[in-house]
């Protein structure tokens, strides 16, 4: 039987969607779980600095190499200034408080709190734009999103298997805030045409202030040498090369190629990759109580798909 030419193009690409879908959704959903290793060994401030500094410089020499990023894309001294503004508020608190959140709940629960940036960024939005009163999507997604929150990180029920750390609630469900206001600030700002460019810029601004918050505030939890674990660099490295750079590459192709609410759908299957992960390679306990949340957080989320998609050249938003 013969093939078409345009028939193997068809299907190479339906391949590559398939591919890009799958590292979406198991390397993005995993990073909680490997945060959770590499912090055997790093403070949260620390790692975060450690992991998209090298990741923003990696990214920069392969967009380079690759002829995707050339020089006057960082010409811009307001780009850097208002990217590094983003970068503070997603990597530099968002991403340090998620994972001072893990170190006190299991991984997966934070991943499912996390779902809720996307509420965040709807609400937002319609508040900077002025588009008006909020629909009723949003009225109802904000309460069962908040409701969800109260269940994980309220007063404890159904015995010990309930119990969660509620300032691990806490930080988990307040990095989902830093996170929006700092996809606001990306949005809203001036800044480069080219997604990868303002990306390298996030992470570089926001690397570095992390780093600069740990020397401050951590000094005395840094590790020496002979103290990290190979898991905790096997960790890092994870996170560096699967969670930010195959992972957003997959985010980035997949917005150019498919559907923006197809693409949405990482928001759904992220917790659940992390409850599955976490519970299976760490033995993290699921409280019951998470029964309960889950569908009033991820039901918060699918409301404000209503509203509206996540549209392209837009920040990703569940990866922290």
């Amino acid at each position: 039987m013969s093939t078409t030419p345009g028939g193997e193009v068809e299907a190479r690409s339906s391949s590559t969607t398939v591919v890009a879908f799958v590292a979406l959704y198991v390397f993005w959903g995993s990073t909680y779980l490997g945060s959770k290793f590499a912090m055997a060994s790093f403070p949260p401030a620390l790692l975060s600095g450690i992991r998209f500094i090298i990741a923003g410089l990696a990214m920069a020499v392969i967009l380079f190499a690759c002829k995707k990023l050339h020089l006057k894309d960082f010409a811009n001294w307001r780009w850097w200034r208002n990217c590094s503004g983003a970068g503070i508020l997603l990597f530099a608190l968002a991403n340090v408080m998620v994972s001072m959140g893990v170190q006190r709940i299991p991984s997966g629960v934070a991943a499912l709190i996390v779902a809720l940036t996307s509420v965040w960024i709807v609400s937002l939005d319609r508040i900077i734009s002025r588009a008006g009163a909020p629909s009723w999507s949003i009225i109802l997604g904000l309460i069962c999103g908040i409701a969800g929150v109260t269940v994980l990180g309220g007063p404890s029920w159904g015995g010990g298997a309930s119990e969660l750390s509620t300032a691990g609630v806490l930080l988990a469900a307040a990095s989902t805030i830093a996170w929006a206001c700092g996809t606001m600030v990306a949005k809203h700002s001036a800044r480069p045409d080219s997604l990868w460019a303002a990306s390298v810029m996030q992470m570089l601004g926001g690397g570095a202030a992390a780093l600069i918050a740990s020397t401050v505030f951590e000094r005395q939890a840094w590790p020496t040498w002979e103290a990290v674990t190979p898991s905790s660099l096997w960790a890092i490295a994870y996170l560096v090369a699967f969670g930010s750079l195959v992972g957003f590459s997959a985010y980035v192709w997949l917005l150019s190629n498919v559907n923006a609410a197809a693409v949405a759908t990482y928001a759904y299957v992220n917790p659940l990759v992390a409850l599955c992960l976490g519970t299976l390679l760490a033995g993290e306990a699921i409280p019951a109580r998470t029964g309960l949340a889950a569908p009033l957080i991820l039901g918060s989320v699918a409301l404000m798909q209503f509203v509206r998609p996540p549209s392209k050249n837009e920040p990703p938003v569940a990866e922290e």
